[in-house]
């Protein structure tokens, strides 16, 4: 896999999830999946930071052959199922990348896309990520380096990355 600016991003999906529905809007699987389909074609490439489903196989197949583009997933602490599983759900299972981006001034951004934050990054480095649900998290000292893509924190709307790289490039000048 190739990650260029091009890719969408989001995390913590959790279709499936009955434990996770009182923190959210109702039928946030449909208002995810419109949000998905209105922004993504079908040669688009989709990179998911972990937690997926919870649903059954036969439920996640039917739910993720209806979204469109490339799929690509960083597994997350409730992603427990085998490559050829997220394979038949059509997402390709990918490790943590690490990634080098430069600006147009051809200054170097190190950026890592995890699904649990990385506390103690390098001086300089980027952590685009996800499992921080609601904005903040006790169990991590978060600064302004940490992008977090859960859900509920992007609307239940997937971003672009050359958005994200946007942002970084602004606020570090």
């Amino acid at each position: 896999m190739k990650l260029t600016p091009q890719f969408y991003l989001i995390s913590d999906l959790h279709f499936g999830h009955k434990g996770i529905e009182k923190y959210r809007v109702d039928d946030y699987d449909s208002i995810i999946a419109k949000n998905w389909n209105k922004v993504v074609s079908k040669r688009d490439s989709v990179l998911v930071l972990g937690d997926l489903t919870l649903a059954s196989k036969e439920e996640s197949i039917d739910y993720f052959k209806r979204l469109r583009g490339n799929k690509f997933l960083i597994r997350g602490n409730h992603d427990g199922h085998t490559v050829t599983w997220y394979q038949d759900c059509r997402f390709r299972v990918v490790e943590p990348i690490y990634k080098v981006f430069k600006d147009k001034y051809g200054k170097r951004y190190p950026i890592l896309f995890t699904h649990e934050p990385v506390t103690d990054l390098p001086d300089a480095w980027f952590n685009i990520h996800g499992h921080i649900h609601r904005g903040v998290h006790r169990d991590y000292d978060l600064t302004n380096r940490h992008i977090n893509l859960s859900a509920e924190a992007i609307n239940y709307t997937l971003t672009p990355l050359y958005q994200l790289l946007s942002m970084i490039y602004k606020n570090v000048r």
